[in-house]
Order: C-alpha cells, then structure tokens, then sequence
C-alpha cells in the first residue's frame, strides 16, 4: 500500500504573481514531506521585485524604528506560544527536513526566539547606533552639523540551512533598517523563513508586502543575476566556494555581507577541572560539541584543556565521552548519509589505529554507531573535525600556547567556549581577543549568540546603512537667508 506524503506550499510572494511550482521532497524519521515551491522565470522575479520595492516605498520608509521593533516583537510572541500554528508547523516538519532530533528543535527555538523581544530588538539598535533615531530623522551630531542613516531599499539575502531559524538574524536586520526582503531559501532547509513572514503577515500584512521568500536552485546565474542588478545589498551565507561564486557576479555598486566558513573551538582552564566542577564542565562541552551535530559554525570542533587541574585531559576526555553518550541518549544525532558516515568511520579507524602504537592518542566512541566521537590527540595543532558530533581534546600546558594552536586557522576563527576562573579571565579573553576570535562567551553557549552580536567581527546593522551629513555651516548660512532674519 502507498504511504500518502504530506505536502505544504513553501513560498512567500505577491499575491498577484503567478508562478509555475515545483517540489522538494524529504525523507527523515519515517516520514516524509513534499514541499511546493515556485519554480521562478526571470519575468517572475522582475514583477516580485518591481513589487516589494514599491511596497516598501509605500509603507515601511514611513515607519519608525520602534514601529518595526514593535511589528516584530508581536510575531515573537506568537511564536513562543508552543500551540501557534506556524511553530507547531516547525516542529512538526524542521525534524523531518533536517533529520535534526526534534526535541533538540523544540529547545532551540523556545530559546533562540527570545533574542528577538522587543527589548532585546531595542539593545541591538543601540548596540550599533548611538543615537537610534538616526534610522528615523536627521539628528544632531556632537561635532555639529546632523546626520542621518538610511537603508538599502532592497536587500537579498541568501539564507543559510545547516541550523534551522538562523535566517531570523539576517532577517530582522533588514527589518530593522526598512529594506525590501528578497529571500532566497537554501535546498537543506527552506522552510523556517517562510513560516516566519507568513507570521508577520498576520501581524502587518502591509509590512509582508515588502517581503519576498522563494527558491532557487543555487548557481542559477539568470535569476542570481535579475536580483543582482535590482537590489543595493547582498547577505548571503555559506561555503567559501557559494560566496566566492556569488561575489564574482555582483555588480561593483551592490554592497556584499558575505559570512562564510568559519570554525570554533572551546578553551578549559585547569580551574574548570576541579573535582566540585569537572563533570559539569564536561557537561557543558558536550552540549556545545553535539548541538545540531556540529554543523554550525560556531560548534567547537577542538577542546584545548590545560594540565595540572584536579582531572588531567585525559580523564577529562573520559568523561565528556560519558557526557556526550548521556546527549545522544535524550537528542539522537541526525541519520547521515552513506558519504558522512564513511568519513566518520575513516576518521575512528585513523584514530584507532595510532592509539594502538602512539599513548599520546585516544579514542572513545558510541558503540555499534557513528552517533559520537571523542578523540585525544597530545601533539596536533587544530585537528579539525569530520563534524556529526566527532571532536577532539587537545592537551595545553598553559593558554600561552593557544597562540601556536590557532596560528593556521586565525583567518577561519569564529566563537571560543571559554570555561575558566574570574580571576583568569581576563587574561584568557586578552589573547583570543588578539589571536582572531570574535565572539567568546562561557562553555555550553556556543551555539546561542546573544542580540548585537558583532557577526564576523561587524556591526550586524550599521554595516547595513549609508550616512548622510548636513554640516554645520548649513545651519550657519542657511541663518543669513532667512527672510525674516533681522
């Protein structure tokens, strides 16, 4: 008997646009899921340009800051609501087309959405401007004179799918600055951005009228090209050789926010290892190492653990193999396929092999499955991972040598997991601060950046925007043409 696939429309576009559908099919956790999705001719993508474009002009460069701030902190609320229409959508099928656990799914996004309250909107505002308003109205500078700041009126944005939700921070930028949206959803996930506008339109279904999500199969250089020679700004996420290809295309007028591949790793200092808090150090690493199987990058793919602590590295390694067996037990690792999973096995074997004549190498793994790794390696610099919960301890004598251990990746660095005493941390912050990182928060946060964020060392909004000055000798001139003037 044919089991009946369950099908979703998965596009957001004017409603006057008529396009032809295509599908997307996904097969995860014994179910499956059809996905309809527009199958876009340039004259498609021209008419849902033209529209937005003049939506926007019509409705949000009119808006304030706080009236945007405002429309999507009501979507947020809605969202957090765990019987919302749209998140139950998410939950029920982010699993199946990601093969992500989905109590994992339920967590993160119970957690991730509440970076986007309206006070959190607000600090993101303020993080980037000194005086938010500048987004509203000309406003006075302290050297004299005013400026103003102003967005592009289009920004394209290609979204990532290697975590669920991540667009939602691409997403709330152009918000925030009143761009148009064209959103181009990725093939592994494009779902989450089209449930969210589709809350916005319930919100303010005059503001979703500025927006756009459809898909496209990367590389399609005519569509690619329509939207390059129609919008002011590119956001695109991905792999160094998706951004590469992208960015030999855009025009020289267009500005480019590219965000490509990037890796992270955590820092444990001899003070996190003491017998009252070891294991939930290990906690806390597992966590980081087997959230979304790594596939982020802000997942560590190295622990560097320093010597002398009350647990030794290599008892540390133990008991974050004990840890990350506990993870897997409650949030199962997604199904990998044939390719993913022989690399991991090769790694093991690799591993395994060496152990066996090396006493500076180690392996623990899940038995019977590829479901987690812990290596320890005494000599590597930055071994990185096969990702898929696959990582590995490297043993430090002091954090002086991290300065060694990062010297061939400094250009890739992202986020360092720091697990360290008050009393050191200032210290440990001064040298990753110096070798590269440009995000640090505390072991088993990796994976939740905080609102303001500056994403690849940048101002996740000012970078956005254009300034205008009105210089002081207008106000000073402009004295001696008033009619009135005595």
């Amino acid at each position: 008997m044919k089991t009946s696939i369950q099908q979703l429309d998965c596009y957001f576009i004017p409603s006057e646009i008529n396009a032809k559908s295509e599908k997307l099919v996904f097969h995860n956790n014994n179910s499956s899921i059809q996905l309809n999705v527009p199958k876009l001719e340039v004259n498609d993508l021209q008419k849902i340009i033209k529209v937005i474009r003049q939506n926007r002009d019509r409705y949000v460069k009119k808006l304030s800051t706080n009236d945007i701030i405002s429309i999507i902190d009501r979507a947020i609320e809605l969202w957090l609501d765990p019987n919302f229409i749209y998140r139950r959508l998410a939950e029920e099928y982010l699993p199946i087309i990601t093969g992500y656990d989905g109590e994992m799914i339920h967590l993160f996004l119970s957690k991730y959405l509440r970076n986007f309250r309206k006070e959190k909107l607000q600090r993101m505002i303020e993080e980037d401007f000194p005086n938010p308003f500048v987004l509203d109205e000309f406003r006075p500078r302290r050297a004299g004179g005013l400026y103003r700041a102003y967005g592009p009126k289009m920004i394209t944005h290609f979204f990532s799918g290697n975590v669920p939700g991540l667009p939602l921070y691409s997403l709330v930028a152009g918000m925030l600055v009143k761009s148009a949206t064209l959103g181009k959803v990725s093939s592994s996930e494009p779902l989450f951005p089209v449930l969210f506008t589709k809350t916005i339109e319930m919100v303010d279904p005059d503001f979703a009228k500025t927006m756009a999500i459809v898909w496209w199969k990367g590389g399609d250089e005519l569509l690619e090209n329509k939207a390059f020679t129609q919008t002011e700004a590119v956001i695109a996420y991905g792999s160094d050789r998706s951004i590469q290809a992208i960015e030999q295309r855009i025009p020289s007028n267009v500005n480019f926010y590219p965000h490509g591949h990037k890796i992270s790793f955590g820092v444990i200092t001899k003070e996190a290892l003491t017998r009252t808090l070891g294991r939930e150090t290990a906690r806390r690493a597992a966590h980081d190492a087997s959230w979304f199987d790594q596939q982020g990058c802000l997942s560590p793919h190295v622990f560097f653990v320093e010597r002398k602590g009350d647990y030794s590295p290599k008892e540390f390694m133990g008991m974050l193999a004990n840890e990350m067996r506990n993870v897997e037990t409650k949030m199962p690792r997604a199904k990998l396929s044939s390719r993913e999973n022989n690399l991991l096995i090769q790694e093991r074997s690799k591993a395994e092999f060496q152990s066996f004549t090396n006493t500076k190498v180690a392996i623990i793994h899940s038995r019977n499955s590829t479901a987690w790794t812990v290596v320890y390696r005494e000599d590597d610099k930055f071994p990185l991972s096969t990702l898929n919960r696959f990582i590995t301890v490297v043993p430090i004598h002091s954090i002086e040598e991290l300065s060694e251990k990062l010297d061939l990746v400094r250009e890739y660095l992202q986020t360092a997991g720091v697990a360290s005493s008050p009393a050191r941390f200032q210290k440990v912050i001064n040298l990753l601060g110096e070798l590269g990182v440009n995000r640090i928060c505390f072991l088993g946060n990796m994976s939740n950046p905080e609102p303001g964020w500056h994403h690849d060392g940048r101002f996740s909004i000012a970078d956005l925007v254009r300034w205008v000055d009105v210089e002081s000798t207008v106000e000073e001139t402009m004295d001696t043409f008033d009619p009135f003037r005595d």
